[in-house]
């Protein structure tokens, strides 16, 4: 880390400390004064940060994105800030069938921050979406791309499940249509698609044919390493979840 981004981290940290210990004092016995030191932090040291940084971090880094980044990145921190709320209110939740006395109230409280903290999050993650991606794929990407990712999005589905560890985890399911792709083509992608999955994760197939030889392929080469869900069995479409299971 270089001496800038150093500073600019510990700015950050300073920020966020300053704010929780701020947001803790106004459920004190002094309000006021609580409020008061809360509008003099935001006008004083908040919002010029964002400022200073839409002035003259911003322009650096969006040159700095064109050639080495990837502009939807901050948009994934998001989703995985999304994904680790969704399995702590999951844990919690279960938490709370189990608690008796006091520990039920403690669960409650945790369970309504975190689903505020949630509902917060999503609420300018999806305004993000709304104002720079969703004008974008209107006007730039050709009416079937948006009906590929339409349906892709339709296919994606979500499983809060319990690990060996016996903690709550996301196991995401994205979709793969190979309906298009030329024969030779699909096979090679399939597999490629597996060796990107984290352990956990899986995909769902959906092919215009019963993919077995595919699943001959994958017990030879990967046997006890994936599993395999049909969804949906013809006549016309195909669809298999395909999971990478943990070792």
């Amino acid at each position: 880390m270089s001496k800038v981004t150093e500073a600019i981290h510990n700015h950050h940290e300073k920020l966020v400390h300053s704010l929780s210990g701020l947001v803790v004092a106004l459920t004190k016995d002094a309000p006021d004064a609580a409020g008061n030191a809360l509008v003099d932090f935001l006008k004083r040291d908040l919002i010029p940060h964002a400022i200073g940084e839409e002035a003259h971090i911003y322009p650096l880094i969006d040159g700095l994105i064109k050639e080495y980044g990837k502009a939807t990145a901050t948009m994934a921190v998001d989703h995985e800030f999304i994904q680790d709320y969704a399995r702590q209110i999951d844990e919690s939740v279960r938490a709370l069938r189990a608690a008796t006395g006091p520990d039920r109230h403690t669960i409650v409280d945790k369970i309504q921050y975190l689903s505020l903290q949630l509902q917060l999050l999503l609420q300018f993650h999806l305004e993000k979406e709304e104002r720079i991606y969703m004008p974008l794929l209107e006007r730039y990407a050709s009416e079937f791309e948006q009906q590929q990712v339409l349906e892709r999005m339709h296919a994606t589905s979500v499983e809060l499940s319990e690990g060996p560890s016996e903690q709550a985890e996301v196991r995401i399911t994205t979709s793969l249509d190979v309906r298009r792709l030329a024969a030779p083509k699909r096979h090679p992608l399939i597999f490629k698609t597996f060796e990107a999955l984290e352990p956990g994760e899986a995909f769902v197939l959906i092919n215009d044919h019963d993919p077995k030889p595919l699943y001959y392929q994958f017990n030879a080469e990967r046997e006890g390493r994936f599993s395999w869900d049909y969804l949906e069995q013809g006549p016309e479409v195909w669809r298999v979840r395909i999971g990478r299971i943990r070792p």
